[in-house]
């Protein structure tokens, strides 16, 4: 679990490097805010020893980044009609884990005190940044709802 934890980690770190190095998009800040965030997180929770909990919620995020970046791929490609059936089932899923489990996730590890930490604030830390990213999370779906609004109603999904 130790590497799994470490090689998002690296993912994570890399995204910060190319974030700030490619071409800027329409969610750059939020992209940004998201990666520094999870530097943070991950990096914290490696000095801190609260490892394990990174590991599962690293785990909630990457379900859902597979049919993200299908769905990425898919809409860059000739396969692009395919995006709209897919689409559907990448919001699902993104909603179930991320906006869903995740803050289930937050309230059980702020909440049960058989969750050990070696500080009290390690348990506020990690409850506080998780938090930024459920707030990012809900942001995002509502533009992913506002874009899919617009492909039923227009017949066009442009990134807003």
């Amino acid at each position: 679990m130790r590497e799994y934890y470490l090689i998002t980690a690296g993912y994570h770190s890399a995204g910060v490097l190319t974030h700030f190095l490619r071409t800027r998009k329409n969610d750059f800040i939020e992209m940004g805010l998201h990666h520094v965030i999870a530097l943070y997180l991950f990096g914290g929770g490696y000095i801190l020893n609260a490892w394990e909990a990174g590991a599962v919620i690293a785990f909630l995020h990457d379900i859902a980044d597979v049919f993200t970046s299908i769905t990425k791929v898919m809409a860059e490609t000739k396969y692009i009609h395919k995006t709209a059936q897919f689409f559907p089932v990448c919001m699902l899923i993104w909603f179930y884990t991320r906006i869903f489990l995740l803050p289930q996730f937050i309230y059980t590890l702020y909440s049960d005190d058989s969750i050990e930490f070696h500080s009290p604030l390690i348990r506020y830390y990690l409850c506080f940044m998780l938090l930024c990213l459920t707030i990012l999370h809900c942001h995002w779906f509502l533009m992913f709802c506002r874009i899919y609004k617009k492909f039923l109603d227009y017949g066009i999904a442009e990134d807003e």
